[in-house]
């Protein structure tokens, strides 16, 4: 019996949320995490600025890598017991300070459809997850891209 799509992607939010300890530390928040894009969010917490007052440079990297993971990890979903997904590389540009709740916006560059295609011809695959961070204004912050690598494990 397979779970609704909806039920697997919350219950992907909920792990990611309970079980990965510095992100939980962060306080961010997956919004959305769907196929090919996703979105979270860190909070304004003491805990998550630098010296200056703004968000720690730390705190946002771990906000675009939950938001490039919201937006890949959907289309594994079904998989997810049998595969090992890992960052292989990331880059990340700050823009401008970051000050305020922070929103990360994650789109995989290519079509799900064609990285899940090369995953079950090949049973691997590396893709990239462009990832837009704004503050509350929707100034962009910084600009990430993210890296993934998925083998299978079976």
């Amino acid at each position: 019996m397979s779970l609704d799509k909806s039920v697997m992607y919350d219950m992907m939010k909920s792990f990611f949320e309970q079980n990965v300890p510095y992100a939980k530390h962060t306080g961010i928040e997956l919004l959305e995490v769907a196929e090919g894009h996703g979105q979270a969010r860190l909070p304004d917490r003491p805990e998550t600025l630098n010296h200056m007052g703004s968000q720690h440079a730390g705190a946002l990297f771990t906000l675009g890598e939950a938001a490039s993971g919201a937006a890949s990890v959907a289309i594994f979903a079904d998989k997810v017991t049998s595969i090992k997904a890992a960052i292989a590389d990331a880059m990340i540009q700050y823009k401008k300070a970051a000050r305020g709740t922070i929103l990360a916006k994650g789109r995989m560059r290519r079509p799900a459809t064609e990285v899940l295609q090369e995953f079950n011809d090949k049973g691997d695959v590396a893709y990239t997850v462009d990832v837009t961070l704004e503050n509350e204004k929707g100034d962009t912050v910084a600009e990430m891209e993210v890296g993934w690598r998925v083998k299978s494990i079976v």
